[in-house]
């Protein structure tokens, strides 16, 4: 019988490793484990959980020695905070923890895939040079996607395995929980407005409104990471990956109250972590009147991430030449794929 993969997803209970290890399960010749920090995390079926805190070097050490037989890790995990530095540094802690555990005892180690992001280029910051190319200078401000690939590649010398990393923006998939999900929050926002009875304004900047954006389907995502995995070529490498096209918010802000059933609006700035704060018991209301799925507002909408987004008054674009180049050729457009996403967000009763 041939060997087989084994994948160890770190960050399995969010939006992107659940992604990938849902579509890792899917083909043939993989096993999956997926990491979080919680335990009773709900794996889908075919894949155990391991509840690691990767912030505890002796935690790791104990789970490694069940983990031995994993040949591929895929790493999107991240500890949010609010100081900066204590992100940086737990995010690089985490990361060193573990491979410092599993790497002796994982003898069958092929690679590590990071999942990481443009604010590698200094998105979050301001305006950058666009498009973004994987060579361009790093962000002025160093962030814990500097010191992640700065340590794997120190590690990684001498060593037989290799490691690639992915740099996506906002991406979209239909997942409650993930503190940074746009559909679910675009999804509450759209449904609080219609039991307000007021068109889907869009709360962000005029700046915002008329700037370029791009966004990265968490389907594309979770392929080329296990292409980049698996290909060779792709050792040592970072990539951009983001949908086949770009958008201004002003020319799909209509298409998407459309998809939700209401009315659209154009600018009218605004903080939605405020509005939502307040919009609590209304949430609830929905949910009881439209026989949605129990959750809290908090737990499907995120109106700080929302009020972050829509106020970056300059252009995200990144160039997907490079991964092209080296042979991932697949095409996703952003307006079809926010339809179906919302028709799916709508099927599962997460939004009315």
């Amino acid at each position: 019988m041939p060997d087989r993969n084994v994948a160890l997803v770190v960050g399995s209970s969010g939006l992107v490793g659940g992604s990938i290890a849902g579509h890792l399960q899917g083909q043939p010749g993989w096993d999956v484990i997926g990491v979080s920090r919680r335990a009773g995390a709900s794996p889908a079926p075919g894949w155990r959980h391991e509840a690691i805190d990767l912030l505890d070097a002796a935690a790791c050490e104990r789970a490694a020695e069940r983990l031995g037989h994993v040949t591929h890790v895929f790493y999107a995990g991240r500890a949010p905070g609010a100081d900066p530095a204590g992100e940086r540094a737990a995010n690089a802690a985490m990361l060193q923890n573990l491979m410092t555990a599993l790497e002796p005892v994982a003898t069958g180690l092929r690679h590590v895939s990071l999942l990481h992001g443009t604010k590698w280029y200094g998105s979050h910051l301001g305006p950058y040079r666009t498009p973004a190319r994987e060579d361009d200078p790093r962000s002025p401000q160093p962030n814990f996607y500097h010191d992640q690939v700065d340590w794997l590649t120190r590690r990684q010398r001498g060593r037989g395995w290799t490691w690639s990393s992915l740099r996506p923006h906002i991406v979209c998939g239909v997942s409650v929980g993930y503190p940074f999900n746009l559909v679910t929050t675009l999804g509450a926002y759209a449904g609080l407005c219609r039991a307000k009875r007021r068109p889907m304004t869009f709360p962000g900047t005029p700046e915002c409104w008329n700037s370029v954006s791009q966004a990265t389907d968490v389907g594309l995502l979770a392929r080329a990471a296990a292409w980049a995995a698996t290909e060779p070529g792709c050792a040592g490498q970072s990539f951009n990956i983001v949908n086949a096209d770009y958008f201004r918010w002003r020319d799909l802000w209509p298409r998407l109250a459309e998809a939700f059933g209401v009315e659209p609006g154009g600018v009218e700035s605004r903080s939605l972590a405020a509005e939502f704060e307040t919009d609590a018991p209304l949430w609830d209301a929905i949910v009881r009147r439209e026989r949605l799925l129990p959750f809290r507002l908090e737990q499907v909408a995120n109106g700080a991430f929302a009020d972050f987004l829509f106020s970056a008054g300059w252009d995200d674009m990144s160039s997907t030449a490079k991964i092209r180049r080296f042979g991932f050729g697949e095409v996703v457009e952003t307006e079809p794929m926010f339809d179906a996403m919302i028709s799916e967000l709508r099927r599962r009763r997460i939004a009315p």
